[in-house]
């Protein structure tokens, strides 16, 4: 039905990983729609640890079984036997009917890496076809063709970037001057944000003129606990009433205003 791609042009630290699987929890737990994110980074751990806890991965060799994840795919695709039913098969269910993941590929060398990414584009409009939200954590580099094919082909692009203000000129500037970006719908995410910083929503949106949506992911030490513990499920489900006078209220708060403009732009209906 929908590609949402989670995306920053700026190496380095920008809270992409972390917005996702903050946006993808929450939405799987307070709407009954069907998703998949992708972890489309090579040998990347974070959303396979952040649903399962890590001592299981590690004693199941959960993050070198080749028969999981994008390896298995990757394979598949090689010998031309990709179909949306085999995604779903080689997915891991962390919400059962609302969320799936699919786990990053162990990549060994930089072809193989960059083969990963030139494939996401067919991996994700197969699962389109299964999936009523298909979410992409994506590789940062903008100048991979890899990656500039997944940007084209995405319904919505929630560009991720933090409050250093000596990058955050460079990021826009990049993130305007995409073709592949021009005319998309963007949705702008200040991650592992601080509101009392000098740089709030308010000032980088008056400063540097955005005119997309423009939301937060607050700093919360708990719900990184929860992610590094392979617990954000249960942390979800815990803080989903907290209020905003309670430090996860406030994360809960902030992070549903993102998942509540991404049901809107796609007019999704449950």
């Amino acid at each position: 039905m929908a590609k949402i791609v989670f995306w920053s042009p700026e190496k380095g630290a920008s809270g992409c990983t972390h917005t996702a699987i903050a946006v993808t929890s929450l939405l799987g737990i307070t709407h009954n729609v069907s998703s998949l994110l992708i972890d489309a980074n090579s040998n990347a751990k974070k959303i396979a640890s952040s649903f399962t806890y890590y001592d299981d991965l590690i004693n199941t060799n959960g993050f070198n079984d080749t028969n999981l994840g994008m390896n298995a795919i990757m394979r598949l695709i090689k010998s031309n036997k990709l179909s949306p039913d085999i995604i779903q098969n080689y997915s891991k269910p962390v919400l059962k009917g609302r969320l799936d993941i699919l786990y990053s590929a162990i990549a060994n060398t930089a072809v193989e890496e960059r083969e990963n990414v030139l494939s996401m584009s067919l991996i994700a409009k197969n699962a389109d076809t299964l999936y009523d939200l298909v979410f992409i954590d994506l590789p940062k580099d903008p100048s991979d063709e890899g990656v500039m094919k997944v940007l084209a082909s995405a319904d919505i692009i929630v560009c991720v970037f933090q409050q250093e203000i000596e990058k955050l000129n460079n990021v826009l500037k990049k993130i305007n001057s995409l073709d592949e970006l021009k005319d998309k719908q963007k949705i702008y995410v200040i991650g592992d944000y601080e509101a009392s910083s000098k740089y709030n929503i308010f000032n980088i949106k008056m400063k540097y003129k955005i005119p997309e949506p423009t939301y937060v992911v607050p700093h919360n030490y708990l719900f990184a606990d929860a992610c590094n513990d392979g617990d954000v499920a249960n942390f979800m489900f815990k803080n989903l009433n907290a209020t905003d006078k309670d430090y996860n209220g406030e994360f809960i708060i902030k992070t549903t205003q993102i998942v509540e403009e991404i049901i809107k732009e796609l007019k999704i209906k449950e």
